[in-house]
């Protein structure tokens, strides 16, 4: 039975792309201005007032559902090693090959651009962008753990359908749950500014767009 992995069928147009594009820049721009501090820090201020400890190791325990090695290296290669040894053919590192080059060339350089620090750093203007006191390790501008979220949820689908008979709801569950509950996780954490999941948001699914454009059951080898 052939599973579709791509979703775009009635929002194919490149113009949904360009959209994307536009709200990635939008959001980047008001944000360097400073016009969204306010937003920032008073979302900020209600989650440290509202997280109880009870609250907080669930949330950090679903926020690994966008931790690079967990969907990157051990569920995508997995997959892939998993299809791999079953067909023996280079094919299947394909996805896993353009999932990381896409968030390589985009997240990296936009942290480094913007040099933002989390909500959590003690820097009093932690919220501004190129901020010369923000530490190199806390990059928080766009929030990777959604891209993440998006993306590699996108690849582990196309694996997966290869190996299993994934159903419909299932499949909207795999893509949709898990960048939600990142971007609420990863704010309610104080890991990002409200501001670094919305610009993620429009970034993930800028690339996962890309993604799916491919006929990756026309490139890779048919399903057992």
């Amino acid at each position: 039975m052939r599973i579709p992995t791509r979703r775009l069928s009635r929002f194919d147009s490149w113009w949904w792309d360009a959209a994307l594009l536009a709200v990635l820049a939008l959001v980047t721009a008001l944000a360097a201005r400073g016009v969204t501090a306010s937003l920032d820090l008073g979302v900020s201020a209600w989650v440290e007032a509202h997280r109880p400890e009870w609250a907080y190791w669930p949330a950090r325990l679903l926020n690994y559902l966008g931790q690079g090695w967990l969907v990157m290296w051990i569920l995508t290669g997995g997959l892939t090693l998993t299809l791999l040894i079953r067909t023996r053919d280079l094919r299947v590192l394909l996805p896993g090959v353009t999932g990381f080059l896409l968030t390589y060339l985009t997240i990296g350089p936009l942290k480094l651009w913007t040099h933002r620090d989390a909500p959590s750093s003690a820097l009093p203007n932690a919220v501004e962008f190129f901020n010369p006191l923000a530490v190199n390790y806390s990059n928080s501008y766009p929030s990777g753990h959604v891209v993440n979220a998006i993306v590699w949820w996108g690849v582990i689908v196309i694996l997966a359908s290869r190996l299993f008979r994934l159903s419909p709801t299932l499949v909207r569950w795999m893509r949709v749950a898990p960048p939600v509950i990142v971007l609420c996780t990863t704010t309610y954490l104080s890991h990002h500014w409200l501001t670094d999941g919305i610009a993620a948001l429009a970034l993930g699914l800028l690339l996962d767009r890309l993604i799916h454009r491919v006929d990756w059951d026309a490139i890779l080898p048919p399903r057992r």
